[in-house]
């Protein structure tokens, strides 16, 4: 169940509001001039919106992802399946090497 008190009824109440979403899984809304500007949530919940989050994250950019796929494909559709793969091979090989100069990477080839 959600609370909402004032900013300063939260400061007043501090412990006892922790005590509530701690041991009752609610939620306080903290109001300033009748607004709500902040939420108090377990640590449980917290971590449950985490994940949510990046699940969240994690599909818009798969749909920007496909959403690319869609483009390019679209503006390459006279490139051999050949070409593709030469082209996507390049590509792959020059981020790697940008990432082994920047040391994100490191072969057993480069270690001394």
């Amino acid at each position: 169940m959600t609370k909402t008190v004032s900013s300063n009824e939260a400061k007043n109440r501090l412990g006892s509001l922790l005590g509530y979403v701690s041991d009752e899984g609610g939620e306080v809304v903290i109001e300033n001039r009748g607004k709500p500007r902040a939420v108090i949530l377990s640590f449980e919940a917290y971590q449950e919106m985490q994940v949510l989050r990046e699940q969240k994250r994690r599909s818009d950019a798969l749909e920007h992802l496909r959403a690319l796929h869609t483009r390019v494909a679209n503006r390459n559709q006279d490139l051999t399946e050949e070409e593709s793969i030469e082209i996507a091979d390049r590509i792959s090989h020059e981020l790697i090497d940008d990432m082994a100069e920047r040391g994100d990477v490191i072969f057993e080839r480069d270690q001394s």
